[in-house]
């Protein structure tokens, strides 16, 4: 999507339009605290469902390190209305999806159907976020689930080098530890520990319910009021975040591993959090930096033989954001290649250009455009403005504010974050064989 290219003036009708359509949101504040938002498409035949929620590993308590994620597994385990299995036969038997994500910030469960079955759709979310059985038995039976993919994730040498990195990074911060949990806290979960957190945290003062296409907001008003709307919405409980100390100087760690036949590597800077005005000047350098094959580092990196993949980007948090490069390439080339990106960054602030902004802003404008002509995207999008960013803005204009964006704001995001040497490094390398 990234690399699609349109003619300037079609570019600039389709982000006026796409300006004008993310105005037209029908937002709603229920009764009982929960938070109705509407995007009507008249354009699709199609209906994205999500229901959000602000929870996620960083408001866990060490006692319930993995609790956000193993109630997501929980909640397709049985409802008041829908026994384990029945949720999965009636979404796929009127030819939809549903599914669900946690993450360190947020919770969420979404659906994507065809248009006349919203309602439908509509009773299943209502029914596995707001009316789960947490049945003991498949409390018992699920902790086996994911102490399994826990063990699998344990296996798979690029979750121990985002974990290392991670742990690296963050010395106080929750980000520090994994979403999954620990063996250890998920065998002592009760159905008590599990009931707490989940009426603590899965409840309308906590929520949105997001829904984008083919519908009439009045009608999807009416009937969450009839759901969601009945539910009872409590106060939520305020959980202390520790803010991440200011870092002195670069961290590195080496990992070997006999598992990988080349390097893995990745470096991080501090961060602008997601949406501050700062943040969109940073976007914009990374799209000149990383995205695509007209990037820098594809041209220099990539295309002359020196990594074999890489990927860029930050990592959307609303506090103790990353930058992050991650890398690819043979195991002797380290020094070559730190060098080589570190230079290529400098490279690209020394002689940054007015021409090469507007390209990036370009790209990133029509790239957005693609993204939401999906219900799904469009629906997360807004959810996770909402949920993360605490701002509505951020979805509505998002575009606006990458359109702002100077070459002297690019500048300034390089020399606010990337330009320092409080950099986090973590370099993972084939074990070396033991003589004989």
């Amino acid at each position: 999507m990234r690399g699609y290219i349109l003619t300037l003036l079609a570019i600039l009708e389709v982000c006026v339009m796409g300006l004008a359509l993310a105005q037209e949101l029908y937002i709603r504040d229920l009764p009982n605290g929960a938070k109705l938002i509407v995007k009507p498409r008249e354009d699709t035949p199609a209906v994205a469902l999500h229901v959000w929620f602000r929870v996620g590993s960083v408001y866990e308590n060490y006692e319930e390190k993995g609790m956000a994620h193993f109630l997501e597994h929980m909640l397709f385990n049985g409802s008041e209305k829908y026994p384990y299995g029945e949720v999965d036969r009636i979404v796929e038997s009127l030819g939809g999806n549903i599914n669900a994500g946690t993450s360190k910030d947020f919770t969420y469960y979404h659906i994507e159907i065809a248009a006349p079955y919203w309602r439908e759709a509509l009773d299943v979310l209502y029914q596995i976020t707001m009316k789960a059985l947490l049945d003991e038995k498949m409390i018992e039976k699920e902790k086996e689930i994911v102490i399994e993919e826990l063990r699998r994730g344990k296996d798979n040498p690029s979750t121990v080098l985002w974990e290392t990195f991670e742990k690296t990074a963050y010395k106080v911060s929750p980000y520090r530890f994994p979403v999954i949990g620990f063996e250890n806290t998920i065998r002592k979960f009760t159905r008590e520990m599990l009931l707490r957190f989940y009426r603590n945290f899965y409840q309308p003062r906590n929520m949105a319910v997001v829904i984008v296409g083919n519908v009439d907001p009045k009608e999807v008003e009416e009937e969450v009021l009839k759901t969601f709307g009945r539910e009872e919405g409590r106060p939520v409980p305020k959980v202390q975040i520790p803010s991440e100390p200011e870092q002195q100087g670069a961290r590195f760690e080496r990992i070997e591993d006999p598992r990988v036949q080349k390097a893995y590597w990745i470096i991080g800077w501090w961060a602008p959090s997601i949406g501050k005005t700062d943040y969109y000047g940073l976007v914009v350098l990374d799209e000149i930096l990383g995205s695509g094959r007209t990037s820098v580092f594809y041209r220099e990196l990539r295309e002359k033989g020196l990594v074999y993949s890489f990927f860029t980007g930050d990592l959307g948090r609303p506090r103790d954001n990353m930058y992050v490069i991650s890398v690819t390439f043979e195991p002797d080339r380290y020094e070559e290649v730190k060098e080589r990106v570190l230079s290529l960054i400098k490279k690209v602030y020394e002689e940054l250009t007015d021409e090469q902004v507007e390209a990036a802003k370009k790209k990133i404008l029509s790239a957005r455009i693609f993204e939401e002509e999906k219900v799904e995207g469009e629906a997360y999008d807004i959810g996770y403005s909402y949920t993360v960013v605490r701002d509505l803005d951020f979805y509505r204009f998002f575009d606006k504010n990458v359109s702002k964006v100077r070459k002297v704001d690019v500048m300034r995001a390089y020399e606010r974050f990337l330009s320092k040497d409080n950099y986090v490094e973590v370099l993972m390398i084939p074990a070396k064989k033991e003589e004989k």
